[in-house]
């Protein structure tokens, strides 16, 4: 009996096998498509070594194959769930939590489960040691302008008024002329300071920085002083021998200060020898001074003022009153003097007359004052005041003349300045001032008798070892009303910034300044005659007379511009550098007429004033 195999041919067989596989793909097939439309579930729980639960663990599932990306985080359990509609059966999960080491793990399906499970036990993460980082950093240093005796200016030769080196004696406290004679290497001459034997006419005296029109300054004033006959700072200039600097600073914004000073200076009280009793060396008065500062209105405004008042009074001989001593001392016999003062008075010549004093006043009023804005802590708005009058009288007096040919002397000082400050740039640590001045000076001379003078050659035996000849002054002033005006317009901007802290300081400026002059009268305008003894004196036989007849006003201007850059480096307190550059330039505000002839008498130039330009390099050093 055959079997159903052999029945059925080879080739059938064969058939029969691959529907069989057939079959069997089309199955599997169907089951993995209808797995792919099943949602799968990832569940598990997040504990530490402790089995601790761990809550907000990060819990990330990617699914596979196309990395979609789920998160979640634990519960107060530690236990988390993510749910993927279209599963795949295969995940990778990732838990990371602070504080623990991070975990990573690939979930697949074994059979046809959706619902996957992955629990994590996290330890704890070890503790890294870093290296040891050291960083330094400065912090920014907003600029500022510090002048004082406690910051001495790098490199310079300046002396500041301090201790008893710096004070003078209470009749001229507040000269500056006398404040600079307490200083080192300044020596005192009839023009004022010098350093290294310049001229007065090389010193410069500063207000603030700026150009003061007067020698004096209240007893009262709080103030600081300083003499530099030196200095390497490129912002500075405008002098070759001696500057004499006040610095005026704002009122105090905490107290109110007061103070006041009264000198008496009798002349009972002072001594001197027959020469100087006679020739009036004795010289008394009285002086007061007040001043105040502190804050004028509460957070907003603040003053710092100084009023001076002063009058002394000297009797200085004359050739009316001189005594034999003094007489001698000048080189003329008192005979001489009684024979002329006899011939004059017949001829009408006068030697006294009502207005003439008889001694020599000198009255003096000065004020220096500043008003500062404080609303603004970043800024600064200050004006600053300063007026002065005096009154000389007597100006002349002398032994060998006669109080008709003196003078008298008025002298009016104003000036003003201001002062804008403010802090610019990025977080307000540049300082950027700006500075305008303007004063000006009036002095009047006027003879207290308007007549022509005469000049009268005495000759005298036995004065001295040989023969004297001596000039004798009579009559009146002989020179008409003088009047003397000078004024000053100044302006300044000045830069500062800091860089690395306070260890690197610039300073930038653009400084200008125009003085003017103006002078109306002449000397001699009513002439003078000459006689070369009193023999020709009585007889009228003048041997010469001279007068000057016109001579017509003078003025000018002048004008100072510069600009200076300058760097100070301290990389330590005990050494500083100091360098930079000033570029400078002056000349005239106006030139004189041509003349045509003189050029082509002498081939020069007519018709220009000179100016100038010049740079100054600067360096200097501290330590």
């Amino acid at each position: 009996m055959r079997s159903f195999s052999d029945l059925v041919s080879e080739p059938h067989r064969f058939l029969c096998s691959a529907l069989i596989v057939a079959f069997a793909f089309v199955g599997s097939t169907a089951r993995s498509l209808l797995a792919q439309d099943t949602a799968d579930v990832i569940r598990g729980r997040v504990v530490d070594d402790s089995s601790r639960a761990l809550r907000g663990a990060s819990i990330t599932v990617t699914r596979g194959p196309d990395r979609l990306v789920q998160q979640t985080t634990t519960d107060s359990a530690g236990n988390y769930r993510v749910r993927f509609e279209k599963g795949t059966g295969d995940y990778l999960v990732y838990v990371a939590d602070s504080g623990f080491a991070s975990a990573r793990r690939r979930v697949q399906r074994q059979t046809d489960e959706h619902e996957l499970v992955a629990n994590f036990t996290l330890p704890r993460a070890a503790i890294a040691t870093l290296d040891a980082v050291k960083v330094e950093g400065r912090k920014p240093v907003r600029a500022s302008n510090p002048i004082g005796p406690t910051q001495p200016e790098t490199g310079s030769s300046e002396k500041w008024r301090d201790g008893v080196n710096g004070q003078v004696s209470p009749t001229v406290a507040g000269d500056l002329n006398a404040i600079a004679g307490t200083m080192s290497n300044v020596t005192m001459t009839g023009g004022g300071p010098s350093i290294l034997g310049s001229g007065s006419e090389s010193n410069l005296n500063t207000l603030n920085g700026m150009g003061l029109a007067t020698g004096a300054i209240p007893r009262a004033a709080r103030t600081e002083t300083r003499v530099t006959g030196a200095t390497f700072d490129p912002t500075r200039g405008g002098f070759s021998g001696a500057n004499v600097d006040v610095r005026l600073g704002p009122g105090d914004r905490n107290y109110q200060r007061r103070n006041a000073f009264i000198t008496l200076d009798p002349r009972s009280l002072q001594f001197t020898d027959a020469t100087g009793r006679s020739l009036g060396a004795l010289n008394g008065g009285a002086r007061g001074s007040v001043g105040a500062d502190g804050e004028l209105i509460r957070g907003a405004l603040t003053y710092n003022v100084a009023l001076d008042l002063g009058h002394s009074l000297s009797e200085p001989s004359s050739l009316l009153n001189a005594d034999e001593q003094a007489l001698l001392n000048a080189g003329v016999a008192p005979d001489s003097v009684a024979r002329l003062i006899a011939f004059a008075t017949p001829l009408g010549v006068p030697l006294a007359a009502a207005g003439v004093p008889t001694n020599r006043q000198h009255n003096a009023v000065t004020w220096l004052g500043r008003l500062d804005d404080t609303r603004d802590t970043l800024a600064t708005r200050a004006l600053t005041t300063y007026a002065g009058i005096t009154h000389d009288g007597a100006v002349g007096f002398g032994p060998l003349s006669a109080p008709s040919a003196a003078s008298e002397r008025r002298d009016r000082t104003l000036g003003a300045q201001l002062t804008i400050g403010e802090y610019v740039g990025p977080g307000r640590r540049t300082l950027n001032e700006t500075r305008v001045a303007l004063s000006g000076v009036r002095s009047e001379t006027s003879p207290y008798q308007s007549l022509p003078s005469a000049n009268v050659l005495v000759r005298s035996d036995g004065v001295t070892d040989g023969t004297d000849v001596t000039s004798l002054l009579l009559g009146g002033g002989s020179f008409l009303p003088t009047v003397e005006s000078r004024w000053t317009l100044e302006a300044g901007n000045q830069t500062e910034w800091n860089a690395h802290g306070r260890t690197h300081r610039f300073k930038g400026l653009l400084w200008g300044r125009v003085d003017g002059l103006s002078q109306e009268g002449f000397s001699n305008g009513l002439g003078t005659y000459s006689f070369n003894s009193i023999e020709d004196f009585a007889a009228g036989h003048a041997s010469s007379f001279s007068r000057t007849l016109t001579q017509p006003p003078r003025d000018g201007k002048v004008w100072n511009v510069a600009t200076a850059l300058a760097h100070n480096y301290a990389p330590s307190r005990f050494f500083s550098i100091l360098y930079g550059a000033r570029l400078e330039g002056d000349g005239f505000g106006s030139k004189p007429a041509t003349n045509p002839a003189l050029e082509q008498a002498l081939g020069v130039r007519t018709g220009v004033a000179p100016s100038r330009l010049h740079l100054s390099p600067r360096f200097g050093f501290t330590y």
